[in-house]
């Protein structure tokens, strides 16, 4: 057959070099952006030589072997019309091909026929030439591989070419991996991961290691400092996970002088690491800051414009259908429910409506909510996607982090659901009135505007004895001071706050349903509360209310 790939002749040298593998090529030889598209347990099969398809028969003139197959679909359209990738592929399993690297797009078929024959098929970038390749490959199998150094900086130069096409920090990290051969892990300043690609992502036991990478404790003290981070330059540092069995070679990102995030290679720990994957975590880190830093700009510039947007539509200077185009294009689904937050600080200075700010966008984020967040003054808007459950977690969330990284106290106020952009406005408005109720009563918890019904009737009886009569009449016992009466207490809080429902209560308070039934068993024990009497139930709830006011 012409198109037919020919073996190599016996007259044909081959190359005097220890086994190279197919892991290897990606590491030394390969541009990056060539993806493993299948056929992944071939990935340490030696590699002897490599053969360019030719537009005439033969197709490899010097095909053997053991060999790497490089190939583009229009080369093999123009030998023949009539070929296949997936022909072509069972002719060259016949030969013993190691490996077959792909230009042009590649389909489902061929990438199943990869996996069926257990040979790599990886796709490279359109950009690149084969020839060039083939160069570097042979140069790479006959011992003459680059110094790390130099190596690295071409993973970075095309690495740069690829972010300024725009291809996203997500793309960025799974180029990498596939380069390193290692798990790639992008996280920002404060460790919450932005990308991760690489084998040990599709481990049953991910979520521990994310979990372990979150601890900012074993790294490095000048690793932490921001600041002093970005004027050193350190090398990347190798930390253990030995718990996990792993360990990570992790480099501070640093962008504009500071510290802005943490490159990690993770790896099994008795696994090695050499010069070249310290100058891939180097390089890395580098072409991530300058992602990092675009990234934030376009968010900034995003914010600006949201912002802008915003102010004039709920100051009614722009109309809802400029309104819904504008906004439509920062994310906002047309139909889907929002849900008001109003936010702000209890005290003065403390913390600034920017920080407040990073902290709504950061906990929406780790709980899967879409949120549109933007500062208002000293104040902080956030129109969540979802009901007011939802909204709730949100705010909760924020007030949560808010204590643990301030040891401060914002107010929060909720409007009420609005599925439609001219809901917004009343919606708004309903937030800013619960948020100046719940700021001048010092409440700690979200206050909807639904429930600020009863604040304005329970404002009339502040000063009067019978508001404070009432409080301890109705709890009790639990109004006396101790550390199981004030679990007790936001245990009743969260069960009215979940109207009623013990599943959901149980949730919020991160316990088990048989814990939760024994405190609700050991409330009614001590204060004689019976929670199954209406009556009753709408006393202690305004009970509560006047506690948080007292």
């Amino acid at each position: 057959m012409p198109t037919q790939p020919s073996r190599r002749s016996a007259r044909t040298p081959l190359p005097r070099t220890p086994d190279t593998t197919v892991h290897d090529l990606l590491r030394f030889a390969l541009p990056a952006g060539t993806h493993i598209l299948a056929g992944r347990l071939g990935l340490y099969n030696p590699v002897r030589w490599v053969s360019l398809l030719n537009t005439r028969p033969p197709a490899f003139p010097n095909l053997g072997s053991g060999d790497m197959a490089l190939l583009s679909l229009n080369a093999m359209h123009l030998l023949s019309d009539k070929l296949t990738l997936v022909s072509l592929m069972r002719d060259l399993a016949e030969m013993e091909v190691t490996v077959i690297g792909v230009v042009g797009e590649v389909g489902q078929p061929a990438r199943d026929t990869a996996d069926e024959l257990g040979i790599p098929l990886l796709n490279l970038p359109d950009t690149v030439s084969l020839r060039r390749v083939e160069s570097q490959v042979a140069q790479a199998l006959m011992g003459n591989t680059l110094a790390p150094h130099i190596r690295a900086q071409e993973v970075r130069e095309q690495l740069l070419q690829l972010s300024t096409e725009n291809r996203g920090l997500e793309a960025l990290t799974g180029v990498l991996a596939e380069v390193v051969g290692k798990t790639v892990v992008i996280q920002d300043k404060r460790l919450q991961p932005l990308a991760s690609a690489g084998p040990l992502t599709e481990h049953h036991e991910w979520a521990a290691v994310e979990d372990a990478l979150y601890d900012v404790n074993p790294l490095p003290a000048l690793f932490r400092d921001r600041m002093e981070v970005a004027q050193a330059s350190p090398d990347p540092v190798a930390v253990g996970l030995p718990h996990l069995g792993l360990r990570r070679l992790v480099a501070p990102i640093v962008a504009g002088k500071m510290g802005r995030g943490f490159l990690s290679l993770v790896f099994d720990e008795d696994e090695s690491y050499n010069e070249l994957d310290i100058a891939f975590a180097r390089s890395g880190a580098a072409v991530f800051a300058l992602e990092m830093a675009k990234e934030k700009a376009v968010r900034e510039a995003q914010k600006r414009v949201q912002g802008n947007v915003l102010e004039q539509f709920l100051g009614g200077m722009l109309s809802e259908n400029e309104a819904l185009l504008r906004l439509t294009r920062l994310g906002y689904q047309p139909g889907e429910h929002y849900t008001t937050l109003y936010i702000g600080d209890l005290h003065e200075n403390q913390p600034t409506a920017r920080q407040i700010e990073a902290l709504c966008n950061e906990q929406a984020s780790a709980l899967g909510v879409s949120a549109l967040v933007q500062p208002y003054g000293s104040e902080v808007i956030v129109f969540t996607q979802g009901d007011e459950d939802t909204a709730r977690d949100v705010a909760l969330a924020v007030q949560g982090r808010v204590d643990e990284r301030y040891r401060a106290e914002v107010a929060i106020g909720m409007g009420q659901p609005a599925n439609d952009l001219r809901i917004w406005r009343e919606s708004f408005q309903q937030a800013v009135a619960a948020y100046r109720t719940a700021h001048q009563w010092r409440l700690t918890a979200p206050l909807a505007f639904r429930e600020m019904g009863v604040y304005r009737l329970l404002s009339l009886l502040v000063g009067s004895p019978e508001l404070k009569k009432f409080y301890h009449e109705t709890l009790g016992k639990l109004t006396e001071s101790s550390l199981h009466n004030t679990e007790f207490i936001s245990t009743l809080e969260a069960f009215f706050e979940e109207h009623g429902n013990l599943t959901r209560t149980a949730k919020r308070l991160h316990v088990h349903r048989n814990t939760l039934l024994y405190r609700m068993e050991r409330i009614r024990e001590i204060s004689g509360i019976d929670l199954d009497n209406p009556e009753t139930r709408l006393a202690v709830h305004l009970a509560l209310r006047i506690r948080r006011i007292l």
